[in-house]
């Protein structure tokens, strides 16, 4: 089977994610958006196209759906109908969606993570962050180090060291502040804000 990738580069916000995670099949182009990778333009259409066979699907799949935009999509060429399946809410309707108010308590929806908890603290002459990893004892168990906070999050996670999806939120937060902290040379302290 064969597919077609068609990408609309003039509507893309330029965020990359398709070219972070497959350099291969996205390029940067003059203007910091992407450029499909042995694509052509469609004159008709004005967008980027190129065909695939079915062992490049997934990775062209994966790309699409990381899209904030969604300016990717994948057709069926015998079908001619997207294999994404992709339903996004348009700006109009964007308006009726429901509004959740947010609030938080911490007395009574503060919870320790039973993996152990973390120090963060940011190093800008070296360009980097370190996570201290404490367990429930409290004794100092690791020390995650890198260059960015997603580097950092990404690893807690994989690593098991967090057990509670307001911990890892907390975490991750918590980080990209202090990344920020040090980009910007600002004084940072954990749980303060910036």
């Amino acid at each position: 089977m064969t597919y077609k990738v068609i990408y609309d580069e003039k509507n893309c916000t330029a965020a990359n994610r398709c070219i972070n995670i497959a350099p291969k099949l996205w390029k940067m182009g003059k203007d910091k958006k992407a450029v499909l990778a042995g694509g052509h333009l469609n004159l008709q259409t004005g967008k980027q196209e190129r065909l695939i066979e079915e062992k490049d699907l997934e990775a062209y799949k994966e790309t699409a759906l990381i899209c904030p935009s969604y300016v990717i999509d994948i057709v069926d060429t015998k079908t001619e109908k997207s294999v994404l399946n992709l339903k996004p809410t348009r700006d109009p309707e964007k308006e009726k969606v429901p509004i959740l108010k947010a609030h938080y308590d911490s007395r009574s929806e503060w919870k320790m993570d039973p993996k152990g908890f973390f120090t963060i603290k940011p190093f800008p002459q070296e360009g980097l962050l370190r996570a201290r990893y404490y367990d429930g004892s409290h004794a100092l168990k690791l020390t995650i180090e890198g260059k960015s906070a997603e580097e950092i999050y990404n690893t807690l996670v994989r690593e098991g060291l967090v057990s509670l999806l307001e911990h890892a939120a907390y975490l991750g937060s918590e980080l990209q502040k202090a990344e920020i902290a040090m980009k910007k040379n600002l004084p940072y302290v954990q749980d303060d804000p910036l």
